[in-house]
């Protein structure tokens, strides 16, 4: 008898069992925040910054969901230092409103969040109580920070990337997700 059963699990993980072998695919909280458009990306526009400008900061404005950071991604055309940092109950204001594009692009759900880039309202980065991670950026670098949702930002959290040198052209983008406490 030959046949294949297989089992989903309540966040969308399966397991099958064929011909005696079972074989499980888990499914992670990002993935499943991408199927259900709760999955985002906010990206600044590249620019000329200034040094130890924050290039782009993210705040939760939900007040039932948890922001979870997936990813960072900073290019610099400079070699710098970069200064992911965090903080609570600022005024997020910057030059331009960046707005999350959602990452499951059949839904028209809207992140419940305020973005800016060359962002001005805080004071984080200089602070090392707040600085979550450090790092450096080579010349024309580009660097990948793989979080898989350990940041987790509950309303009126925000995170930042600044970077330390003067630079003519650098970009961040940070991926998140909203999930409910």
């Amino acid at each position: 008898m030959s046949g294949t059963l297989t089992l989903i699990g309540p966040t969308g993980g399966t397991a099958a069992v064929e011909d005696g072998a079972i074989s499980v695919r888990p499914q992670s909280d990002f993935q499943k925040a991408i199927e259900d458009g709760d999955a985002y990306s906010w990206s600044a526009l590249t620019y000329d910054m200034t040094a130890k400008d924050t290039i782009l900061g993210v705040e939760n404005n939900s007040a039932t969901r948890d922001l979870y950071i997936q990813e960072i991604h900073i290019q610099s055309d400079t070699a710098t230092q970069f200064i992911v940092h965090t903080e609570t109950g600022l005024t997020v204001a910057g030059t331009n409103a960046v707005v999350g594009v959602n990452m499951n692009r059949n839904t028209g759900n809207v992140a419940p969040a305020t973005a800016f880039d060359d962002e001005t309202g805080n004071t984080a980065a200089d602070a090392y109580t707040k600085r979550l991670l450090t790092g450096l950026c080579a010349a024309d670098g580009n660097v990948i920070l793989k979080l898989n949702g350990c940041v987790i930002l509950p309303n009126d959290h925000f995170i930042g990337v600044d970077l330390t040198a003067n630079a003519a052209a650098c970009n961040v983008t940070i991926i998140g997700y909203f999930r409910d406490r």
